[in-house]
This record gives structure tokens, sequence and C-alpha cells, in this order.
């Protein structure tokens, strides 16, 4: 008897991925001012940013400073992480089944000038914890500036390299990979890296995501100047 060969079996598509139908802020702020029924010229008397940042932004042509995405909010008058593509928890559903997931490389990149953040499983707005990876590039209290502390407790867990922790109460202890170390964040506190590179850490802080990055936005660093120096970027996180 003769092969028939058999039509090949269509599969159905895959639904796409949770990093696809991540929202980019330029599609959320757009989303944010239609479901408003506001113009450009509006958002931008309520906010303080010129018409064209705006425009630019919503046509994902530029993207902005956390210091300029924390006065979009406040202007706005939205939770910060609406501007990550997550509608606050009154809008949700199913608020007990909440569940996020961040796979490599996703997450929200928020640099400062002590540490380089991405935030994880953003999708969750109103978390009772946040957690961060981390990077730590300060290399002394001279260069960190003023201890950062805001509500809440917090834990660190180093992933590589080696850090110093300092807090207002404590002698500074050594933190090496695989070491952690959990306190209350109303303490002030700082992350010096003492390995060759910067130490990578994993923090989780008991504070809203909005809260969180208003207090890390307040430390500036000290009057000795920064050396220039290779460092790992978010991305590489």
């Amino acid at each position: 008897m003769k092969n028939q060969s058999r039509p090949p079996i269509k599969l159905p598509a895959k639904p796409a991925s949770a990093t696809e139908a991540k929202a980019s802020l330029g599609d959320c702020l757009r989303d944010i001012r239609l479901r408003n029924q506001w113009t450009l010229s509006q958002m931008s008397a309520m906010t303080g940013l010129a018409v064209s940042t705006l425009s630019k932004v919503e046509n994902n042509q530029m993207s902005l400073t956390y210091d300029r995405l924390i006065q979009l909010a406040e202007g706005l008058g939205v939770d910060i992480v609406e501007l990550f593509g997550t509608r606050t928890a009154e809008t949700s559903q199913a608020p007990l089944a909440r569940r996020a997931i961040s796979r490599i490389g996703e997450g929200r990149p928020i640099k400062t000038s002590n540490y380089d953040y991405f935030y994880l499983c953003t999708d969750i707005s109103k978390k009772a914890m946040v957690p961060i990876m981390a990077l730590a590039h300060a290399r002394s209290m001279a260069e960190f500036g003023p201890f950062i502390r805001h509500v809440g407790e917090e834990y660190t867990y180093v992933l590589e390299g080696e850090l110093e922790l300092h807090t207002e109460y404590y002698a500074p202890v050594r933190l090496k990979a695989g070491e952690s170390c959990y306190f209350d964040a109303a303490m002030g506190h700082a992350y010096i890296s003492v390995s060759e590179e910067p130490a990578r850490v994993l923090c989780i802080c008991s504070i809203s995501e909005t809260d969180l990055i208003a207090a890390t936005q307040d430390a500036r660093p000290g009057p000795a100047a920064r050396k220039p120096r290779a460092k790992k970027t978010v991305g590489d996180i």
C-alpha cells in the first residue's frame, strides 16, 4: 500500500508571553490619558512636563528618570506602578489570588547615585513586600553620603561580591556571597561594596514601591568626588 501523507496538524497559536504582554511606559501613559480623556496640554499643566516631552514618552521616543517618573505620577494622581503597566489593587478582580513572575532579564530598572536597582514582579501593585535586585557602587561612606532610611523592615542577601553594611546603631559588618541580614529599615543604613566588582544583592523591603523610590531618591553622594570606573548596568543583573 502507498503511504498517504497526512496534512500537518495546526497547533493553536501560543499566547503572548508575560514579557510581550507588558506595556511600555509610553503605552501606560497613553492609556492613563485616554482613560481620563485628558489632552497632552492638560497633562503638561498637571505635571509640569513639557507637551513635547510627554508626546515623545507616549511614542516611546524617550524615557524618564525616576525623579521625573515621581513628578509625573504625583501630577497625574496615580500610583507610580501604574506607569510600570500595573493597575492599582482596587481594580483587581481577585486581590487574594495575585501572582507575578519575573523571568531572567525582566524587571524595572531605576538608577540612583549609589545603586542600580532592578525592581522585580512589578505586575502587582501595593505589595506587602518589594523585591529588588541591586548593584552597590559606593566604595566609602564619604562617597555614599547620608544614610537611607524608610519605614518597614529590610532583608538583604548577597548574591555576588562582598559588601559592608553600615547602620546608625551598629558597627559596620561585612557580608560575603551567601550571607544575609535582616534589619529595621527606619534605622539609617548604607551598602558599601568592598569587593573588586560591585556587590550584587537581593533586597526585600516591607514598604510600598512608591515610598521606597522616594526614600532612595532623597539620598545624595557626599562631597568627595566619585572616581569614574567601569561598572555593570542593570541589564547585566
